[in-house]
């Protein structure tokens, strides 16, 4: 997997390989033993500009990893997000799926969302903002994809 400077990642996986860890040395990797404010001092105070989530985002609530988000790019931090859950992958700008360490799709986030039957195969569905704005698309609600529930929300109340 290459990794450009300026792009933030989302790499999911059913199981973490210590071999991929390994590949991302000039990361700092942060794992699941951060609190939320030690996380948010970290993300303040980081200089090297490039940092892995370790599965760890999961653990904090939606308004806490818009807010994490949000401080990253304030911050100009790249980073590479390792999750099994498919709902973070909207944060990120390009996605790298992987079944048991093997590369299954990679792309533009947006461009590995639209193949929601790889997606489920390996044992993924869309998020959920994807999915009912995809749903709605069949039935002419609307007319355009969502992969931000807030917009989603907004644009339907309009």
């Amino acid at each position: 997997m290459k990794m450009e400077d300026n792009v933030n990642y989302c790499i999911i996986s059913n199981k973490i390989d210590a071999n991929l860890l390994n590949n991302l040395e000039e990361y700092n990797i942060i794992n699941d033993d951060k609190t939320y404010e030690e996380l948010l001092k970290i993300i303040a105070n980081y200089v090297n500009k490039k940092i892995v989530f370790n599965d760890i985002l999961r653990k904090f609530r939606i308004r806490e990893q818009k807010t994490i988000m949000e401080l990253l790019k304030l911050r100009n931090v790249n980073f590479i997000n390792i999750t099994s859950d498919i709902e973070e992958a909207l944060y990120a700008d390009y996605l790298y799926v992987l079944d048991q360490d093997v590369l299954v799709m990679e792309g533009k986030t947006s461009v590995v969302l639209k193949e929601e039957k790889i997606l489920k195969r390996i044992g993924y569905g869309l998020p959920f903002a994807t999915d009912l704005a995809t749903q709605l698309i069949i039935y002419n609600v609307l007319d355009k994809p969502y992969y931000d529930l807030e917009s989603l929300v907004h644009d339907l109340w309009i």
